[in-house]
């Protein structure tokens, strides 16, 4: 009987969980969301930049940009929607293409660098990011 529980319980968690919360695809939405509803914390734990003094000035100027007043008009009542275009994983890197309508009613297209780094994946910050 707990052995059926286990099983059960196993089956129920396996059924909830997303397929893979860490594809390339997902993180670049994600990131790119996040850029326009503030959340820097997702940004920077998200983004790798290889050199620490250059990480170490992109998180400051996020974080003062997400305080501006400009900021805050130009992402005032916009809710962010990417969609994966196309998705190439080429081992440890992977390319992709996310098109939506930003922040100002722009459409746009965005083709996003990402690798991974002990098997999770990162926006490409060096190299990463074309609109």
């Amino acid at each position: 009987m707990r052995k059926l529980a286990y099983i059960l319980l196993l089956s129920v968690f396996a059924a909830c969980a997303p397929a893979d919360v860490n594809a390339p695809g997902e993180v670049a939405v994600k990131l790119f969301s996040a850029i326009t509803l503030g959340d820097n914390e997702y940004v920077k734990e998200n983004i790798y930049i290889s050199d620490e003094i250059q990480r170490e000035v992109f998180n400051s100027t996020i974080d003062i940009a997400v305080k501006s007043e400009q900021y805050k008009q130009n992402t005032k009542n916009f809710t962010p929607n990417y969609n994966i275009d196309e998705e190439v994983i080429d081992g440890d890197s992977a390319q992709v293409v996310l098109t939506g309508v930003g922040p100002l009613g722009q459409k746009v297209r965005i083709t996003v660098k990402l690798l991974r780094i002990d098997g999770r994946w990162f926006v490409d910050g060096d190299h990463g990011v074309w609109h």
